[in-house]
């Protein structure tokens, strides 16, 4: 019964979180880009045709905008249902506060970036399809890696969100916390990259959990810590999410 009626709320609240006109929008710009810049580069593997590294990369152009998305949609929704009442509906559910937490992770994080990293993806392997035949297993881990990524952010964007109960202040948040995280990122490279101190340039590439997954799928050389500092992160903010709704959160 549990499993029947968190359906049901899923179904509710999916339609709320991926309502046209934005996404639909959002979606067709991203995927035509995608379909675009993935024929710019001299792809030769799978790896490549998601490579972090091209100067014109597709899966890069599609975590922005999937990042962005979901700062703005998670935090002003978030936001609205609370003010809205809907959260108190949501809460007369028979079912638990984990309940109810998975099921607006999953609507407001995780199936938007399925959607608006998978598109542009597909679009990228039937353009590339001759190349993207030759490992479609690679091509797959790298964009579970991109996947990953955007869910570092998505859950960071949430537990804003829950914190917060002004729209306004929700969204600057999120916003500010993305581009604060890549500015850090690029900071540390370009320092490293000048001063030659590799270990800043380590924790740069640490940061993108994508730039990790290429260099392990080309055969590249980096410390094995890289592996473990998004997906730890991304485990520990999860952890806190579910702590904060179902122990500390109040729907009014």
């Amino acid at each position: 019964m549990s499993i029947r009626r968190s359906l049901e709320l899923l179904y509710l609240d999916l339609w709320d979180a991926l309502r046209p006109p934005a996404f639909d929008i959002m979606l067709l710009v991203v995927a035509a880009l995608g379909g675009a810049l993935s024929v710019l580069q001299p792809i030769t593997s799978p790896v490549e045709a998601l490579s972090p590294e091209f100067t014109f990369s597709s899966a890069q152009l599609a975590l922005f905008v999937t990042a962005i998305y979901i700062a703005i949609r998670v935090s002003s929704d978030f936001v609205n249902i609370i003010q809205g009442g809907i959260m108190q509906v949501y809460m007369s559910y028979p079912l638990s506060r984990g309940s109810v937490a998975s099921v607006l992770y999953v609507t407001r994080s995780l199936l938007p970036a399925v959607i608006l990293l998978g598109v542009p993806a597909a679009v990228t392997a039937i353009v590339l399809y001759p190349v993207v035949l030759k490992g479609p297993a690679e091509y797959l881990a790298m964009w579970l890696s991109y996947l990953l990524q955007s869910q570092f952010y998505g859950i960071i964007f949430l537990v804003l969100a829950s914190r917060f109960r002004s729209t306004g202040t929700a969204i600057v948040a999120s916003i500010s916390f993305y581009f604060g995280y890549v500015a850090i990122s690029g900071v540390l490279y370009l320092i490293g990259f000048l001063d030659n101190i590799q270990s800043l340039i380590d924790a740069s590439n640490a940061m993108g959990f994508y730039y990790v997954a290429y260099y392990g799928l080309t055969g590249q050389s980096f410390p094995a810590w890289e592996y473990l500092v998004v997906p730890l992160l991304y485990v520990v903010l999860l952890v806190l999410y579910f702590y904060y709704f179902e122990r500390r959160f109040e729907p009014t």
